[in-house]
């Protein structure tokens, strides 16, 4: 553990603690944020209001679209900043998977200590150290993605090799050359490596001196076919990280037990909404995910949607934690969600179920009918090979149809594509489209 003395800390210990973090925090964005003064004024609501933990549910929620109007009213950084912009020293925005993009600005302290702290917590988890290499293949463009990790690994000594600006053919040359020991990206991509490596003869389990794979970005590591996946081609163990870039930069890990996500509540408090809803969800039930950011003094998001739907269990950990948990991490996300035929599926459940099926890649596509219309939800999927024969695939289509019906309630139509006609991406998948 990095701090063993707040990770297995009471529950009475760690809503103090977070109280005392919320009210400090709320007295700074009141003080330096004009986005906040407005938004609290409007309800009448002052920072001495909060003197109970059960009274942080009276301020009201920060969204997406708070931090977007803010910064298109008061471009380019918006008005939600508690420090003048000269500050600043390191920018990022959201991935606009969603809609257009929110910028991010760090000050020296949230980026080099408060987010490397982030890190520290879930790099100890996982048993990284100075005799470790870690390579990062990510474009280290204005997306988050792995910076954080980045600094922050700099940060605990290990070395780090910057896999940027790279085809997906020299990341593979270079983690064998450079002989890395640790591999973090987002499970698309991970899983197409693999598949490139193949591809150019190259066995990453006996080729490679990999150990760890850190997956983030999409919940891909709890989904169990996708991990059975990714350590069968990489050789290596494979776990779980979450962060959003404008939370930032990341605030929960999964530990060697694979029970679920911890989160960091000695630096965020998270709470479970009813999806677009105001009341708390029990503990166990799937809701909505709202974050405070108890540490950053930049832009900090005070009960902030993140839109994930997640499952958020208090019970002390195998491994001693009594941090918080998501059971399965993140679920699906709200936005996301599917409604066809009265049934709503998450990409997720979809995706555990393509990935379980030998006879097809790990890449899938979820085309959703317009409302209303007689099509059929369809799912596209490519042969893992040519080898695959015409009586494995109609076996492997039928596999597929009788699982999706069984566990989420539908019967899908499966389309069958060319090997390697389907997207890849390097960051965050886009998997399901929507007929208009």
């Amino acid at each position: 553990m990095y701090r063993p003395e707040i990770e297995t800390a009471s529950r009475d210990f760690m809503q103090h603690l977070q109280l005392e973090l919320f009210r400090n925090q709320l007295k700074h964005v009141y003080n330096n944020s004009m986005m906040y003064r407005r938004k609290y004024d409007a309800v009448g609501l002052k920072p001495e209001d909060i003197k109970t933990f059960d009274d942080i549910k009276k301020v009201p929620f920060t969204t997406k679209d708070d931090l977007r109007i803010s910064q298109e009213e008061n471009p380019p950084f918006g008005d939600v900043l508690c420090v003048p912009r000269e500050e600043g020293v390191r920018v990022f925005q959201t991935s606009g998977t969603t809609g257009k993009p929110v910028k991010v600005l760090f000050t020296f302290r949230d980026w080099f200590s408060v987010g490397c702290e982030h890190v520290a917590y879930q790099a100890n988890v996982f048993e990284i150290n100075k005799s470790d290499i870690a390579f990062l293949p990510f474009g280290y463009g204005l997306f988050i993605a792995w910076w954080g990790w980045h600094a922050g690994l700099e940060r605990m000594g290990v070395t780090v090799v910057p896999g940027g600006a790279q085809s997906s053919q020299d990341r593979i040359r270079n983690i064998i050359a450079w002989e890395a020991t640790v591999v973090l990206g987002t499970p698309t991509y991970i899983l197409h490596l693999g598949d490139v490596a193949r591809d150019m003869g190259v066995n990453l389990n006996s080729d490679s001196r990999v150990r760890l794979v850190v997956l983030a970005g999409e919940p891909g590591a709890q989904i169990p076919s996708t991990r059975a996946i990714v350590e069968e081609t990489w050789g290596a163990k494979c776990y779980d990280a979450i962060g959003a870039s404008e939370m930032p930069v990341s605030f929960g890990f999964e530990c060697l037990h694979k029970k679920g996500t911890h989160l960091i509540e000695s630096m965020f408090l998270p709470e479970v909404v009813e999806p677009d809803g105001e009341g708390y969800v029990e503990p166990g039930e799937q809701g909505e995910l709202v974050m405070t950011n108890l540490c950053m003094e930049t832009m900090p998001l005070i009960r902030y949607r993140l839109r994930d739907l997640v499952s958020l269990t208090y019970e002390k950990c195998e491994c001693g934690r009594t941090f918080a948990r998501m059971n399965g991490g993140v679920l699906g996300r709200v936005d996301d969600m599917i409604n066809y035929a009265g049934v709503n599926i998450y990409p997720s459940a979809i995706e555990n179920v393509v990935r379980s099926v030998k006879a097809f890649s790990s890449e899938f596509q979820i085309v959703v009918p317009k409302q209303g219309s007689s099509e059929k939800l369809t799912i596209k999927v490519e042969p893992a090979s040519e080898n695959v024969s015409p009586h494995g695939l109609g076996k492997a289509i039928q596999d597929i149809k009788e699982t999706v019906k069984l566990n989420i309630g539908i019967t899908p139509e499966i389309e069958i594509s060319k090997i390697g006609s389907l997207p890849r991406y390097e960051l965050k998948a886009r998997r399901t489209i929507r007929k208009e």
